[in-house]
C-alpha cells in the first residue's frame, strides 16, 4: 500500500520533477532517514537503519531469507473497516510495544479476517 505514482496527465516538467523527487527520497541519506523515521517507509535499497519495530522486524525477516506476503485486502467485503481497525492496533503497538498492545494487533487481524471471511463466504 506504499505505492508511489506519477500523474501521466501532468506536464512533462512536473513529471520529471516528481521522478527526481522520488529518486532523491530513496537515494539521499538525509531524505532516506526522514522517509524511514517519519513516514515508516523502507526504501528497497540503501535504506537508513530504522528504529521502527515493524520495519526492523521486517528487515530481519527478509535478511534471514523469509518471504513477506503483501497484504492484499482490496477485495474483501468491508476492507476499509478491517484495515482501519488493524492499522489502528498496529499504530498503538508501534507507539507502545507492550504485550497487551500486541494482543490488540492479533485480535484485530484474526477477528477481522474471520469477519471478512464470513461476509464473503457465508
Amino acid at each position: 500500500e506504499n505505492c508511489w505514482a506519477v500523474n501521466a496527465k501532468a506536464s512533462e516538467e512536473d513529471i520529471q520533477a516528481t521522478l527526481e523527487f522520488m529518486n532523491w527520497m530513496v537515494t539521499d541519506p538525509e531524505a532516506s532517514r526522514m522517509l524511514v523515521d517519519e513516514f515508516a517507509a523502507m526504501p528497497y535499497k540503501q535504506a537508513a537503519e530504522s528504529t521502527n519495530g515493524f520495519l526492523a522486524d521486517a528487515n530481519d525477516y527478509t535478511t534471514n531469507g523469509n518471504y513477506i506476503m503483501p497484504w492484499v485486502t482490496n477485495f474483501q467485503p468491508n476492507v476499509d473497516a478491517y484495515r482501519a481497525a488493524l492499522v489502528s492496533a498496529m499504530n498503538q503497538y508501534d507507539a507502545d510495544q507492550s504485550d497487551a498492545n500486541w494482543e490488540l494487533v492479533k485480535t484485530a487481524f484474526v477477528d477481522g479476517w474471520a469477519t471478512q471471511y464470513a461476509a464473503a463466504n457465508g
